[in-house]
Formats: C-alpha cells, sequence, structure tokens
C-alpha cells in the first residue's frame, strides 16, 4: 500500500527539540502493526526527559489512531481503533514515538481498543495519566482492588491527599482512589478548578497557594475523625530535579507536613511522579513500566509491578462509564510550529485541568 511521508518531533540533548521528516512511513514486520495516528496528548515528560538523558528519539508518549498495516505474524488487524502509551527509552527507536503521523506498535506495546462510549479525544489522554495514578497507589503504595485483580491493603475508607489535583495525573489519581474505595479524598489545586475536581469524586479541594494550607487541609482532617497516612504528589516542585534549585516550601515537604501527628515515617504511603532526592520517605513511581525486573531508567522494580498495572488499565478500559468522568479540557492544536510551542508551555508548568492534543497530519 502506498503511504504518505512520514514526519515527527525529534527530542535531542538539552531540551533541543525539531522537525524531523522521516521519509516513507515504516513498514511493520512479523508481530508488528503499523498505526495512523490521530491524535498524541501532549505530557510535561515529553520534553523534561531530556535532561535525564531520555532524548535521541521521537518525543511523545501517549497516541490514540487506526491500524492501517500489519505485519505477516501480527495479532492485530486492519481498520483496528486503538490508543496507548510508549515505554520511555534514551535513543528508542525513531518509530515508537507518538508525536509522529505513523508508528510501529507490536504485542509488547501498551495498548487497548478505543471502548465503545469513550471519544478518541479522551482516549488520548489516558496511558501516561492513568498508569502513573494506579502505579502509585497500586503499587507504591501498595493498595488493592481486587474486582481488577490486583491485591494489597484495602483502601476502604481510608483517607488521602492529592498534590496537585489540576494536573494529568492528580485528575486521574481522583478517579482511581474513589475506584480504590479511599474516603475522604484531599485535593489541593486553583480555586477556578475546584468545582470540577468535587464533581471528579474529591472530598475537599484546597487552594495550594493559600500561606494556611497545611493548616487548612489538617483542620479537614481532624473534622473527619480519621488519621492522613497516605498521598500522591503530582507536582514536585521545589526539588533539585531538573537543575533547579531546592526550596524550602516545596511541595513534597508541603504535603508530609499535612500528615496526622505522631504517625511513624514507616507508616506513611508517600507516593510521588519523580524521585524526592531530599526525603527518603518519598517513594518515586512510574508510568508505563516495561515487563520484568527493571524499569525504563534501569533501576530494579518488582515485575509484579508492570502486571498489576496492566490489570487495572484492562479493567479500567472496560469499566471506564462507571469510574471515568473525563474532566480535563481537550484542546487541540495543529501543526507543528504550535505543537512544539505548546510542548515547550506544558513543560514549563503551563497546563492546568487540560490535556492538549496535537492533530494530525504534522
Amino acid at each position: 500500500m502506498s503511504l504518505p511521508i512520514n514526519r515527527g518531533i525529534f527530542v535531542g540533548d538539552n531540551d533541543e527539540i525539531s522537525i524531523r521528516d522521516l521519509g516513507d512511513a515504516y513498514k511493520p514486520v512479523g508481530s508488528q502493526a503499523l498505526i495512523k495516528v490521530k491524535y498524541s496528548a501532549i505530557n510535561p515528560a515529553d520534553l523534561k526527559h531530556s535532561s535525564i538523558g531520555l532524548s535521541g528519539s521521537i518525543t511523545g508518549y501517549d497516541w490514540v489512531g487506526t491500524v492501517v498495516e500489519i505485519g505477516n505474524s501480527s495479532s492485530f488487524t486492519v481498520g483496528q481503533q486503538l490508543f496507548g502509551g510508549v515505554v520511555p527509552a534514551s535513543k528508542r527507536p525513531l518509530h515508537t514515538g507518538a508525536h509522529q503521523n505513523y508508528l510501529i506498535i507490536d504485542e509488547t506495546t501498551a495498548t487497548w481498543p478505543v471502548p465503545k462510549g469513550m471519544s478518541e479525544e479522551v482516549a488520548a489522554t489516558l496511558p501516561v495519566a492513568v498508569e502513573s495514578a494506579a502505579d502509585l497507589i497500586f503499587n507504591i503504595n501498595g493498595f488493592g482492588l481486587p474486582a481488577a485483580g490486583i491485591d494489597g491493603q484495602d483502601a476502604s475508607g481510608i483517607p488521602i491527599l492529592i498534590w496537585g489535583g489540576a494536573s494529568g495525573v492528580g485528575a486521574a489519581a481522583i478517579q482511581v482512589a474513589k475506584a480504590a474505595g479511599f474516603k475522604p479524598i484531599f485535593v489541593t489545586a486553583s480555586p477556578k478548578n475546584h468545582e470540577r475536581l468535587l464533581k471528579a469524586g474529591a472530598s475537599r479541594a484546597f487552594d495550594y497557594n493559600s500561606p494556611t494550607v497545611v493548616e487548612e487541609i489538617r483542620n479537614a482532617v481532624a473534622e473527619s475523625g480519621k488519621r492522613l497516612t497516605v498521598a500522591i504528589e503530582t507536582v514536585c516542585n521545589g526539588t533539585t530535579l531538573f537543575g533547579k534549585p531546592f526550596e524550602k516550601n516545596n511541595t513534597p515537604d508541603l504535603a508530609k507536613a499535612c500528615m496526622s501527628d505522631n504517625v511513624q515515617a514507616e507508616d506513611m504511603r508517600l507516593a510521588a511522579v519523580l524521585p524526592v532526592p531530599h526525603d527518603p520517605d518519598w517513594k518515586g513511581g512510574y508510568a508505563l513500566r516495561p515487563p520484568g525486573n527493571f524499569n525504563w531508567l534501569g533501576s530494579a522494580q518488582d515485575p509484579a509491578f508492570p502486571v498489576r498495572t496492566k490489570n487495572f488499565m484492562d479493567w479500567f478500559v472496560v469499566n471506564h462509564e462507571l469510574v471515568w468522568k473525563p474532566i480535563l479540557r481537550t484542546p487541540i492544536v495543529e501543526g507543528v510550529e504550535k505543537a512544539i510551542e505548546e510542548i515547550r508551555r506544558v513543560a514549563r508548568g503551563g497546563a492546568s485541568m487540560e490535556k492538549v492534543l496535537i492533530a494530525r497530519p504534522l
């Protein structure tokens, strides 16, 4: 079959970003399938990951599209509408990045059929955000969801704090936490976003810019009659990651200060989207874990973690109409120049209650 020329957005070292002409669309072999991408979603990591050595490739992790060609032993079928996520890696093969017109998947790629009742726009926003939230709650913090085949501590009636509820991961974490049974669910966000977060399942929402936010959250916990020992940190501002200076009022410290009195460190369940170098009580999570004993940074991982995350995603796709409210705005940009501009803006922290989509063709 004849396919158009492929183009993609390439990220090199030190935040270098450019358009790359990739020649003819890739040819799938064996178990592979060629995807014609309709939308890819922008995540902060699309650019920020270059600062930790994950560069030299077509960037982008979230995508939705259609199978247009398959290899001779592929289990995929032409015409399938799929969405999925790309595992991060340094200098990963060009054909895997989400921000291009065509990409290659195989049976190891995290993919799911777009289910009935879900738009393509919503599907494109899900893999990184929902998998991150699931990893933090079920893997790092060790809670379970028997309905999804995930064992662990019963979360029913346990309070949780989600710092950064208006981020993509934060908005997902609210709904994953609700599905797991956490209650009450405390979140921080700008006041303009509180109503949406409450509709998504948050019990109380607090302005993270308030000078008394820690006191307000601690008072709300006391009013609930419960002890707060669990937190998810989706912002991680003020730490030394990505070459930034350490700030006294960094968000991991603020979130930890909200924990109830007399809670020992070993009894806290503190999980963050990024490492927190100055405080080992925080454990970092990963989206899109590869199978096996090592994560995509080469560090050891429990091989059960990617299995548990996949089990949740499989359950989530089947049950999305019961457990998911698409509360994020999904503005769509067209053209490579605008796409690069948006990738830079999102990496700077400019997105709130939104997941920007890049339309095709590039």
